[in-house]
């Protein structure tokens, strides 16, 4: 029997944007999606060729007009297919480094919020693993064994996630 290795992958990204000054995050209620509306973060598609670092500046510009610099790398998402073999992956960052005059987007209405007020009723589907992600050092990583199905965090000192 002959394993193949390849699988086609969906690069996509998102950042949590945070205002230390006043202790808020940027959220992005997108209204051109599939799953459960609500507040999220931007991002989208990282795009052939693109690395993923100016694949996520480029987003958030598109989306809010804001730039980012600095960005911290917070860990993934992966979602999997088994027929056809496919796997979208997600990365996810952080930054309080911004500059720019905030935008709205066709893509969906953009405002700032405090990061307490983020909850499962207001955000958008499987939003609180993301935020998890974004703000607990010990969860670094997310999977579902289904495409688009419910999220499992990995929690970094997991020893059965290094298996």
């Amino acid at each position: 029997m002959t394993y193949s290795r390849t699988e086609s992958i969906e690069l996509v990204n998102m950042c949590m944007i945070y205002n230390p000054a006043t202790e808020e995050v940027l959220v992005e209620d997108k209204t051109d999606v599939a799953w459960k509306f609500g507040h999220t973060f931007p991002g989208g598609h990282v795009e052939k060729g693109e690395s993923l670092y100016d694949g996520m500046v480029r987003e958030v510009f598109e989306e809010t007009g804001l730039t980012i610099r600095h960005l911290a790398s917070c860990g993934t998402v992966e979602w999997f297919n088994e027929t056809p073999a496919y796997r979208r992956m997600g990365f996810l960052y952080r930054t309080s480094n911004f500059s720019g005059e905030l935008k709205q987007s066709e893509e969906g209405r953009n405002y700032w919020l405090p990061l307490k007020d983020l909850n499962a009723d207001n955000t958008a589907e499987s939003f609180m693993k993301f935020l998890q992600i974004f703000t607990d050092p010990h969860a670094v990583d997310a999977t579902s064994p289904v495409m688009n199905g419910s999220l499992t965090i990995i929690p970094k000192d997991d020893d059965s996630a290094k298996a």
